[in-house]
């Protein structure tokens, strides 16, 4: 009777764990699901996604196959879960990082720079599942939710022209050039060491103190009309 009784405990799942507690059901799944996620996020981020698979994930997570079917029911669900997710988190990301700040404010799309150095720096694997991709094809931005962070940009670069803390022109134009000055800033700085290059003696040279420092430049291209030079380093 005593087998029979410890068989029957093995097989729901509440024998005792080395602490001596036993371990609930609902709590080891939430830990495989976490682990599952975890090693889906690093191999996203490292390889390409025709090498991804259900058995390679497995391996990464340690549990077996069967065991993500259990969660997901395949490849591209598993995919697109922690792509949203990602997506979640770099949205609050920006959220938090506006605020505090006034609507129509220069210092909004600054802060949207700078809230991007970091959730990248921070966030290394979702920074690059997100903008780094290995797929195949581009995903269309338009059919990411919220743009990954464009539309929220574009909103605060049309507020600022509306409220003439820059010029005005193309909203769009001038949200992609910013984007891609932020994006550009963190991949040299991910591929290339400016030690000796850059006259930044006694300073670390980091995503964030580049963008800092080259915003002079970027604010000479988008002062208002006859406003005087701005030396904002």
């Amino acid at each position: 009777m005593k087998t029979k009784h410890r068989s029957q405990k093995r097989r729901i799942g509440l024998e005792a764990g080395p602490s001596g507690k036993r371990a609930q059901p609902g709590v080891r799944s939430l830990a495989t699901l976490e682990n599952i996620l975890r090693a889906t996020r690093k191999l996203l981020a490292d390889r390409d996604y025709a090498t991804l698979s259900m058995r390679s994930l497995a391996a990464e997570a340690g549990v077996t196959a069967g065991a993500i079917y259990k969660h997901f029911p395949g490849k591209q669900a598993l995919v697109d879960h922690v792509l949203q997710a990602s997506l979640r988190e770099f949205e609050l990301e920006l959220l938090q990082a506006l605020r505090p700040l006034p609507p129509g404010s220069f210092e909004r799309i600054i802060a949207l720079g700078e809230a991007y150095i970091r959730f990248a720096l921070e966030r290394t694997e979702q920074y690059k599942i997100l903008f780094m991709p290995r797929r195949p094809r581009p995903v269309r931005l338009d059919s990411l939710p919220g743009e990954a962070g464009f539309k929220l940009l574009r909103q605060c670069v049309a507020e600022a022209m509306q409220a003439g803390a820059i010029r005005r022109g193309d909203p769009d134009m001038a949200a992609f050039f910013l984007w891609s000055r932020v994006h550009g800033i963190v991949l040299l700085w991910m591929a290339c060491d400016f030690n000796g290059c850059l006259p930044l003696k006694d300073e670390e040279i980091t995503p964030a103190k580049l963008f800092e420092l080259s915003r002079v430049f970027m604010w000479e291209g988008f002062k208002p009309s006859g406003a005087g030079a701005k030396d904002d380093s």
